[in-house]
């Protein structure tokens, strides 16, 4: 992956959840939502949090254990697509789901959905 693609990951648990978060902010009950995952680095599983806000501009910042994303009704409703077809079908097909601004970066950021791989 460039340092403009960005993949996340799920297993079914953390699917349904982001599901519930998404379908809170498209229904207006919350304007920001909070998701606690996990975060792969240097092959240690550390706690991470994902942050969604309901916005007009889709953008992201990333800092180590968090990613914060500022995410439309268009990316919304296109994420809730997403998940609602892997959680039926077990696999994301397409994984593109969408492209963010970064702050300093001269391209958008393109971020993909994968089935996070079980770790034995």
């Amino acid at each position: 992956m460039s340092k403009d693609e960005l993949t996340i990951d799920f297993d079914e648990e953390g699917a349904g959840l982001l599901l519930s978060k998404i379908s809170a902010l498209i229904d207006g009950i919350r304007s920001v939502e909070h998701v606690g995952s996990l975060h792969l680095f240097r092959n240690d599983l550390e706690e991470a949090i994902i942050e969604l806000r309901l916005g007009v501009l889709d953008r992201l910042e990333m800092k180590k254990n968090s990613l914060f994303l500022e995410i439309g009704l268009d990316a919304l409703g296109y994420a809730l697509h997403q998940l609602t077809e892997f959680l039926e079908r077990g696999y994301f097909f397409p994984s593109e789901f969408w492209s963010f601004s970064r702050e300093g970066r001269k391209y958008d950021t393109q971020v993909f959905f994968g089935k996070l791989s079980s770790r034995e």
